[in-house]
């Protein structure tokens, strides 16, 4: 999935670039070489780079509030004037230890500067061990030490709320937690909150993003991964063309744009031609775009559909029992409301609708908003509804049954049915004993079914036989557990590469997931489909019900339907039912 554009905009080969930082009032980005011993400034919009060079390793570059910038050099803080490229020490520490020097550095909320020290590398990642320490400079240009025992001092941030640093010794492979004093900068309470995997390799420079995520920069793992701090698990991972990335941070007019370093050092000329873009700097923008596309707020909306005849988005509310249609040319809703619960709607080919309302299958005909019941089912079991729905490659209908709740969060289990509507509109169960029936789609090559009974916590898969439309049941296997943070399965649709997108109703996200490798490609969604004119927009509904005030207040967007785009990935059309 390309949503992610990676740009080298920089080549210099630095030997160890590092302290990326975006200087918003000049436009421009600085940056580090530090056994190169030089200050870098990009300038964004003529795409010019200067530097100054200085008399030492120079690990950080900081803003300064009177102007110019303020360094770590050597094992000095020290005031960088540009104009005059002139470098005046303000202290010097670690004086007893003639081979160490600062590395990575970063200014608190507070305007105090943050860096750490270390013993310099006989090569990449080997030097002698727990040398450096983790320094804080004050306005005033005091100076406290907060511990030693240090490897390699990186990374450095402060949560939104500025509670929290976070803080990286590169050779204990972990992001670890203090809490922080704002108001005297003091630390306390140390923990890990990430631990590297093998292919991650060492955790270099880190940035945090406006929702709170990590972004830290792997050394020798070739990427940059976002985590998140609360949970502790990795959310998305960005591949850089080169393996010695050193550190990152946002940047750009809205600082949506994610500059990440490289290093050159200790690459032989053999590797060097392997990847040599070594050394550069790197731009990487995300595509996606996130917007509403219908604000009047849904109870319950579900089940979007693309319908390409009328270029517009077909979508449900199932607790306010309507069925509705945005044109997307003129952005007007128009809405038929029904009698009972409506799960879901799917296009028929002869013209209108057909829908699955109360535990009923029947056409709705748009222009008068007549309701033509073709079968009634479950009549044993008066407490079911139809929930999710969709037709199938050969025209066929499929949804399925739920129980309601009779309590918030509270049904009964196993009431639930997966049905077929033949275009003959006769009907065949397929599955019994389902909690709530939800998302539902075929492989590419039409051989196999998957299916969410969402209280089941996972995707499953059936082989399918597209000619009979029956489901082998003795072949249910799980493609993708869903995580705690996910929360529950809801609706499901699948794009053009064959991977699967779900949404994750009360986790407020839609994941990507690989069915045949079971892997994830990473508040109330509902559900999602593919639209637009090349099927390359995505389509969410989201939910209202469930969200008392409090909760309202905090998503005010819930209930809304959105349109994302830049995925990178496209969607097929909507089958139409035959019959």
């Amino acid at each position: 999935m390309s949503s992610v554009k990676i740009e080298c905009i920089v080549q210099e080969h630095c030997k160890i670039g590092e302290s990326p930082l975006w200087e918003e009032k000049e436009h421009s980005l600085l940056f580090v070489d530090i056994s190169g011993k030089k200050v870098y400034r990009w300038h964004a919009l003529t795409k010019e780079v200067e530097s100054v060079s200085v008399d030492a390793p120079v690990s950080s570059v900081s803003l300064r509030k009177s102007g110019d910038y303020i360094i770590t050099r050597g094992t000095q803080f020290a005031t960088l004037n540009w104009k005059k490229k002139s470098v005046t020490t303000i202290t010097h520490i670690d004086q007893d230890k003639p081979n160490n020097r600062f590395n990575d550095g970063k200014v608190d909320p507070a305007g105090r500067l943050v860096a750490g020290t270390m013993a310099e590398e006989t090569r990449p990642a080997v030097l002698e061990r727990q040398q450096g320490s983790l320094y804080t400079l004050f306005p005033d240009h005091s100076v406290v030490k907060h511990f030693d025992k240090v490897d390699i001092s990186n990374g450095l941030d402060w949560s939104l709320d500025h509670r929290t640093f976070f803080y990286i010794d590169s050779l204990s492979y972990s992001v670890d937690a203090f809490d922080y004093d704002l108001q005297t900068g003091k630390l306390a309470n140390r923990r890990h909150v990430y631990k590297m995997e093998k292919e991650e390799s060492i955790p270099d420079g880190m940035c945090i993003d406006r929702e709170g995520k990590l972004w830290v920069a792997c050394y020798n793992g070739g990427r940059v991964i976002r985590i998140d701090p609360e949970t502790g698990k990795r959310i998305q991972t960005v591949k850089l063309p080169v393996n010695t990335t050193t550190s990152c941070s946002f940047g750009g007019d809205d600082y949506s744009e994610l500059y990440v370093t490289s290093a050159s050092q200790g690459m032989d000329e053999a590797k060097l031609s392997q990847q040599p873009q070594a050394g550069g700097i790197f731009k990487t923008m995300s595509s996606i775009k996130i917007e509403t596309v219908v604000k009047e707020k849904n109870r319950m909306g579900e089940c979007p559909v693309w319908e390409e005849r009328q270029n517009c988005l077909v979508f449900v509310d199932i607790n306010s029992q309507k069925v509705c249609r945005w044109d997307s040319n003129t952005e007007e809703v128009q809405c038929a409301p029904l009698e009972a619960r409506v799960g879901s709607v799917a296009l028929r080919k002869s013209g209108g609708y057909v829908v699955t309302v109360g535990t009923r299958f029947a056409f709705l005909n748009w222009e008068d908003q007549s309701l033509t019941t073709i079968t009634q089912l479950e009549s044993d079991k008066p407490n079911n509804r139809f929930n999710d729905g969709k037709v199938d490659p050969m025209g066929r209908y499929f949804a399925g049954t739920m129980a309601e709740e009779t309590a918030p969060g509270v049904r009964a289990r196993h009431q639930g049915r997966l049905y077929t509507l033949f275009p003959d509109c006769s009907v065949v169960k397929q599955l019994e004993e389902v909690d709530i029936s939800n998302g539902l789609d075929w492989s590419l090559d039409h051989r196999t079914f998957f299916y969410i009974d969402s209280l089941a916590y996972a995707v499953h898969a059936f082989d399918y036989d597209v000619h009979t439309g029956k489901i082998d049941r003795s072949s249910c296997r799980p493609v993708y557990k869903l995580e705690k943070e996910e929360a529950m399965p809801d609706g499901m649709s699948i794009d053009t590469e064959g991977k699967l997108w779900v949404a994750c109703i009360d986790g407020g996200r839609v994941i990507r997931v690989d069915p045949e490798t079971g892997t994830k490609w990473s508040r109330t969604i509902t559900s999602c489909c593919f639209g637009g004119k090349d099927y390359s927009e995505m389509y969410v509904t989201s939910a209202t019900d469930g969200l008392d005030k409090a909760a309202l207040a905090k998503e005010p967007n819930a209930g809304e339907i959105f349109k994302i785009t830049g995925l990178g990935v496209k969607g097929i059309p909507q089958q139409y039912f035959t019959g």
